[in-house]
């Protein structure tokens, strides 16, 4: 610090209290440490030992697991600050960054809160109210049916008839919170009360507020947001707008700036709406403001988001600007400088949320150790980049919150990074994007990184012509399937077969001078059988004595054209049809992890003897994840067709409802509501006449 400096200059913010966890919190620490400001992390017991946890300067252990005995409470966050002698809170997203009554305590507790002030969280914490503010203030809004808290009482009263009246389809949504969470959509008066029930809860157990209210469904929108930045010295500008259309549960998943359907008379309009709604409420810090673009190029206020949003570095890409940086120094008191107060774009975003989910499952979480997590040059998941160059264009950005050995937790969102191409085109961002993320090697829980590839090199999204329901005309199920085709599985079998031949020789020293999968009778080949994708594969190979393959076949026929050149236990180099490929080989136990240039496989070991009573009897429907139970449907003795929901899950923020797989009688029922189930935990059984048993 120069002697000519004033005290007002010194940073006021000295420790920061991060309050919250994964990617974000590493995000804010990164920036705060830029800037000479400690950090504190907050840890739950999953949490322990996690990457954000281990970059602090000071950890708080919270007793627990779940977010409403840890990251959710105020007393334990607050006392954590005390502890620690932070003096300032930053909340991240998610969590306590919009609830009024924290920013609040924080105000009570001397502690400078990294956001709005609590009045304008309160305003913005209801959708409704924020619509009605809008509306005053001049900013469209799409027409609301608000439903009384009684709900499901209100149906019969009049609810359905002015659902009518908006038309159907409507949109069930919850007031408070976001992330998708809350939201239903639904065709007609039939399925109007258990929406609304349905959505009720979850806002409730998500957010503390199960309000909801009706809006008109809007076919084909464009979802698309304008970052906004406000001071205490009267400046409010906007940092340009975000496309964010491609969802899934109405949550986020693939973003960008700019948006393709955005011109610049549009941009203006968007912007000076985003200001002027930010401006109506006071605000200060960063937030954003969202808005919906119809086909016709009008557009309607959705909603304020009063914190940092998860697609932020799109935005830091195309501007150069660290917002975190920016929040740090507006919350100290600072104005804007004069770059965001005159921000300049360069080149074209995209950033994808890698999740923990199954999107040929509808979306099922994944829990579990990441046995390896590697994506682009960016090593074992470490946080690589906080933002990217000002001025410059180009380059790969990934925030991501685990790392190779980390166990995703089902207490928590799924989400495990965020990946962000910066390209001076919308092509070369999305070709740079595709291309990291086939690359990558994600070793353990399930993963949407192929859905995310499709996507992105999908013709509709290349030619910009993408709307809120791009993923219900493109099957999820069909998006997501392996970018391994049947031949490259079959490449990928000989591959894990070879690998674990390879490793068990090196693992028996009386083996070692042998070549791998050499045989004294060299008629029979040897044989290995894995699973990959729920079918089994054999694998039979036979290597002279010199190490060269003499031959390969996948359920006994031979690969025509098909070479192994070498193999050892992390490397199998194959050429097939003239073509040399190396695959990379990761074995964990029974389990084998392929990736090449043609896709990745998992495959396990065929057990050659299965345990006996390793079966269940037909009709058994077990918990697809660890959860706690919120609702059983039915009784015993109920009449069930197939598809019918039998039992609700909640786990990783959402409810996921568990079908009947056949029309039945339900005989069983092994569990109740507010109980905890481990994955693979016997809910119900349901009798389809036929006797037979499921393994």
């Amino acid at each position: 610090m120069s002697h000519g400096q004033t005290h007002r200059e010194r940073p006021v913010i000295r420790k920061l209290l991060v309050a919250n966890r994964g990617e974000i919190a590493r995000r804010v620490m990164r920036s705060a440490r830029a800037m000479g400001i400690a950090t504190v992390a907050l840890a739950s017991d999953p949490d322990a030992d996690a990457p954000h946890a281990r970059e602090a300067d000071e950890v708080v252990r919270l007793a627990g697991a779940a977010p409403a005995d840890t990251y959710l409470r105020v007393d334990a966050v607050l006392d954590a600050a005390a502890r620690t002698g932070a003096d300032a809170v930053h909340p991240g997203y998610g969590f306590l960054s919009e609830h009024a009554g924290f920013v609040e305590a924080c105000a009570s507790a001397g502690l400078t809160f990294v956001g709005p002030p609590a009045a304008v969280v309160a305003a913005m914490g209801s959708k409704l109210a924020a619509k009605a503010t809008m509306a005053a203030a001049g900013v469209p809004v799409l027409p609301t049916v608000e439903v009384p808290p009684d709900g499901r009482g209100a149906f019969d009263n009049g609810l359905a008839e002015a659902a009518g009246e908006l038309g159907w389809p409507v949109l069930v949504k919850a007031s408070a919170g976001g992330g998708g969470r809350g939201m239903r959509v639904v065709d007609g008066p039939h399925g109007l009360a258990d929406a609304l029930e349905a959505a009720a809860r979850e806002a409730l157990g998500a957010f503390g507020d199960g309000t909801v209210f009706l809006e008109p469904y809007v076919e084909r929108p464009r979802h698309v947001e304008v970052q906004v930045f406000g001071d205490t010295h009267g400046n409010v500008v906007h940092l340009f707008e975000r496309e964010c259309s491609i969802q899934r549960r109405h949550q986020k998943i693939v973003e960008e700036c700019p948006s393709p359907a955005v011109d610049d008379a549009l941009r203006a309009e968007l912007g000076a709406a985003a200001v002027t709604a930010a401006r109506a409420i006071g605000y200060v810090n960063a937030g954003t403001v969202e808005f919906l673009l119809m086909p016709d190029g009008r557009f309607a206020f959705l909603e304020v988001n009063t914190r940092l949003q998860v697609e932020h570095p799109v935005t830091e890409a195309v501007t150069g600007l660290d917002l975190v940086r920016l929040q740090l120094l507006v919350a100290d008191g600072h104005p804007l400088p004069p770059e965001a107060l005159a921000p300049v774009r360069r080149g074209h975003a995209i950033e994808v949320r890698l999740y923990a989910e199954d999107p040929t499952r509808q979306w099922q979480p994944s829990a579990g150790m990441l046995r390896r997590f590697e994506i682009g040059d960016h090593g074992h998941g470490t946080f690589a980049a906080g933002t990217f160059a000002a001025g410059a264009v180009g380059g790969i950005r990934v925030d991501s919150g685990v790392e190779s050995g980390t166990v995703v937790s089902p207490h928590y969102d799924p989400m495990l990074a965020k990946v962000v191409a910066h390209g001076e085109t919308r092509g070369e961002a999305a070709r740079a994007l595709a291309g990291v993320l086939q690359r990558a090697r994600i070793h353990g829980p399930t993963t949407n990184r192929d859905l995310l590839v499709r996507i992105v090199r999908h013709p509709e999204f290349l030619a910009g012509e993408i709307d809120t329901g791009f993923l219900e005309r493109h099957d999820p199920a069909v998006l997501g399937a392996p970018l391994a085709d049947a031949d490259a599985r079959r490449l990928h079998a000989v591959a894990a077969g070879l690998g674990a031949q390879a490793a068990e020789r090196d693992g028996a020293p009386v083996l070692r001078g042998l070549p791998s999968g050499w045989r004294n009778n060299r008629d029979q080949l040897q044989v290995r059988t894995l699973t990959c994708d729920g079918t089994d594969v054999a694998v039979g190979y036979a290597f002279d004595r010199t190490g060269r393959c003499e031959q390969v076949q996948v359920d006994g026929e031979a690969l025509a054209g098909v070479r192994v050149l070498e193999a050892s236990p992390t490397e199998v180099t194959i050429e097939s049809d003239g073509v040399l490929r190396r695959y990379a080989v990761h074995r964990h136990g029974e389990t084998t992890w392929v990736d090449g240039p043609d896709g990745s496989s998992l495959l396990t070991d065929v057990e050659r003897f299965p345990l006996p009573g390793a079966s269940m009897a037909a009709g058994s429907l077990v918990a697809p994840l660890p959860g706690t139970v919120v609702r059983v449907a039915v009784a015993v003795g109920d009449a069930v067709a197939a598809g019918d929901v039998l039992v609700a899950i909640e786990a990783m923020k959402m409810e996921h409802d568990v079908h009947a797989a056949s029309d039945g009688t339900v005989t069983e029922i092994h569990v109740s509501p507010g109980e905890q189930v481990e994955a693979g935990r016997l809910l119900v059984v349901v009798d389809d006449g036929t006797g037979e048993e499921a393994s």
